[in-house]
């Protein structure tokens, strides 16, 4: 834990750091406040409270959700806990906002592609699972109970978690009474108020080596995320595979190596970078209205760079690549 003195002139309080590594990631979560022994109370409780978030949204370690998995993939139906009831709704909502491409019901397809411990790839299993790919829609919830039909469907909520997780922690701050702070969760992130009376600084990462290809200057509450093929991929036979799938083919997505999405709802902001992901280069225009963003960037394998007029207006590139503003 990191604390600071602001020396301006007027003092506003102190800033007090933590970080934290859970959801695979390190998260560090950066208070500024008058009281430090409050900030310091509350960062006790955000690592408290994600370490529960990560229990019980694991899907490959035990917890509700791994449960969950086995029960429905045993009987073809579960009890859904409570703590995965409102994740499950805004699933099957942004798989249809998403034109069907966000679809957390690839779990079982992502962990045969080896994306979960150190197993390695089970072929014969993708090819089986891609005869009759899983989607949000062959999970039926009513109230408590959920069913499916498909034994191939596994939930896997890592495109959406993360998201669910900063939101969470971001509302408890603002109602414990903080009006400025960060949450950088391995590069996603929420960020409120200010620094000091400055806007807080952020870079967006170069998928092709390491440092940053942008920066952008966030003030109030916004939330920026970013989908890449560099965060977990191995490569087979010269070619990349990277954990994020395109449910009409069952293979990784093609032709995009980044997007990164800004909004005020970091949910929103981590579904559409996903999305974006999958289906960016062909369709991003659609893709963006159907889920309500405005501000998005996407960076093609070929290094160029597409990106909207109203985000082009609050960020600075640092890349000599192509550049296609878009309305």
């Amino acid at each position: 834990m990191l604390s600071a003195c602001n020396h301006q002139d007027q003092p506003v309080g102190q800033l007090v750091e933590q970080r934290i590594l859970q959801f695979g990631t390190i998260i560090d979560v950066t208070l500024i406040h008058a009281d430090r022994s409050k900030a310091e109370t509350a960062l006790t409780q955000i690592e408290s409270q994600l370490l529960v978030y990560r229990k019980n949204w694991h899907a490959w370690e035990d917890g509700d959700l791994f449960r969950f998995n086995q029960t429905l993939l045993d009987t073809s139906k579960a009890t859904v806990p409570e703590s995965l009831k409102k994740l499950l709704v805004l699933s099957q909502q942004y798989y249809q906002q998403s034109q069907y491409l966000f679809n957390p019901a690839l779990g079982q397809l992502i962990n045969a592609y080896g994306f979960h411990g150190k197993s390695e790839p089970n072929t014969p299993l993708i090819k089986l699972i891609k005869t009759d790919i899983p989607t949000m829609l062959d999970l039926k919830i009513n109230q408590q109970a959920a069913h499916s039909s498909n034994p191939h469907l596994q939930l896997d909520l890592g495109g959406i978690a993360k998201g669910y997780a900063i939101g969470l922690i971001a509302s408890y701050l603002s109602d414990s009474g903080f009006e400025h702070f960060l949450i950088n969760a391995g590069g996603d992130l929420n960020a409120s108020g200010k620094k000091f009376g400055k806007p807080w600084k952020i870079g967006i990462q170069n998928p092709f080596e390491p440092g940053a290809i942008a920066g952008v200057s966030l003030t109030g509450n916004q939330s920026l995320f970013t989908s890449g093929n560099y965060q977990r991929f191995y490569k087979q036979a010269e070619k990349l595979i990277h954990h994020i799938i395109d449910p009409r083919t069952g293979d990784p997505s093609k032709n995009i190596s980044s997007a990164t999405v800004l909004s005020t709802d970091p949910v929103l902001s981590d579904v559409a970078a996903t999305t974006l992901m999958i289906d960016g280069i062909n369709n991003h225009r659609s893709l963006a209205k159907s889920l309500g963003v405005k501000d998005y960037l996407i960076i093609s394998e070929d290094k160029k760079i597409i990106i909207t007029r109203s985000f082009a207006q609050k960020i600075n590139i640092t890349s000599d690549w192509p550049v296609l503003i878009v309305d």
